[in-house]
């Protein structure tokens, strides 16, 4: 199985863990050889807590051996994974 989850428009320190709660939300309706999908198309406002966001549910997504695939991810959103010599973690 496969499950999608649609990022907000904005991510930023305001709502990063209610984000965070809904994608692991997400993660505990999957087993171990599933795969999650963020939908990264909506993401037009974010600072550096969206990096950590995906860092985190990449991270629990590695313990359950759930894959975490990105898609429509922002050109702003992967240079600035860059900057923070991040891009192989978030973007892979």
């Amino acid at each position: 199985m496969t499950a999608i989850y649609q990022l907000p428009s904005t991510i930023d320190h305001s709502n990063v863990e209610k984000v965070l709660v809904a994608a692991v939300g997400q993660l505990s309706s999957l087993s171990a050889g599933e795969a999650l999908v963020i939908d990264c198309q909506s993401l037009a406002a974010f600072d550096s807590s969206a990096l950590s966001a995906l860092l985190a549910i990449k991270r629990r997504a590695s313990e359950k051996s759930i894959q975490v695939q990105l898609q429509a991810v922002p050109e702003k959103l992967a240079s600035l994974a860059k900057v923070y010599g991040l891009a192989e973690l978030v973007l892979a």
